[in-house]
């Protein structure tokens, strides 16, 4: 599953809710994400929709947040 934009939605989706580690559920979460948000027309947020797939921030990417 290199290219998830090539990777059909409804796979993604099964994917997704079988899913344990984080680092791939917020992989698929971002690309869902960017699949059906539509800005300025929508009523939730593009981070409030991230949150409802399941993404998470992981603590190793919150150090890498803090350096930069």
């Amino acid at each position: 599953m290199n290219n998830l934009k090539t990777v059909p939605t409804s796979k993604l989706v099964h994917i997704l809710c079988e899913e344990e580690n984080q680092h791939v559920i917020n992989a698929i979460a971002y690309e869902l994400a960017c699949r059906i948000y539509v800005p300025n027309n929508s009523q939730t947020t593009f981070e409030e929709l991230l949150e409802k797939f399941g993404y998470k921030i992981i603590k190793e990417e919150k150090n890498i947040l803090k350096k930069n």
